[in-house]
């Protein structure tokens, strides 16, 4: 049987990133840095025929879904299910307003980890039902994508214990339903060199 691959993709640099500011729903777009960002992964990934390309709903992923599209010739499909954590009132908030705010005892309205994880997972399995012996890309965010190689890897790698850089590109397949990490969180840099090497 084919083996479904998706590869996961973080979004580009925006100014929030830069800041530090912690990003949920708020649509920022990329900055210049993001979008240069965003041009490296698209030609790192023309290595790859990608059948069609995800994307959250929010600005900042769909402009790096669409560079990436521009080497492909491929779809790009918005999935609202690709959408980012819910952060609540810890939105936009720097690191040290964020303590501010977790030490005041609040609560934040963030949506729970939990149900991050299983819409992660839920989305990922419905893509690779819809198209079971493609090759797709996901145009995600941090902490979205985190949930799920979370619980691909039983906690092993994602969230809590992985930081991933902008528009870092990660390799995940499903076969006969199991899913498998085959690498995570390499830049367009380190993806070409991984592919130069084998």
């Amino acid at each position: 049987p084919a083996v479904m691959k998706i590869y996961l993709i973080r979004h580009g640099e925006t100014d929030w990133n830069l800041q530090g500011r912690l990003q949920g729903r708020e649509d920022i777009p990329l900055n210049q840095t993001g979008i240069l960002q965003a041009e490296a992964c698209g030609e790192a990934l023309r290595a790859v025929r990608l059948d069609s390309i995800h994307t959250s709903p929010l600005m900042r992923a769909e402009e790096t879904a669409e560079i990436i599209a521009a080497w492909q010739q491929c779809p790009v499909i918005v999935n609202s299910e690709l959408i980012e954590r819910d952060y609540g009132r810890l939105a936009g908030l720097s690191p040290q307003e964020r303590q501010r705010f977790e030490a005041s005892g609040q609560s934040s309205g963030m949506e729970p980890w939990e149900a991050l994880a299983e819409r992660a997972l839920r989305a990922a399995e419905k893509i690779a039902d819809t198209f079971p012996k493609d090759t797709v890309a996901v145009v995600s965010h941090g902490a979205w994508i985190n949930a799920l190689l979370a619980v691909i890897s039983e906690h092993e790698i994602g969230s809590g214990k992985t930081r991933l850089k902008n528009a870092c590109i990660s390799l995940i397949s499903r076969n006969q339903g199991d899913w498998k990490i085959e690498f995570f969180n390499l830049t367009a840099q380190e993806f070409t060199n991984s592919i130069v090497s084998k």
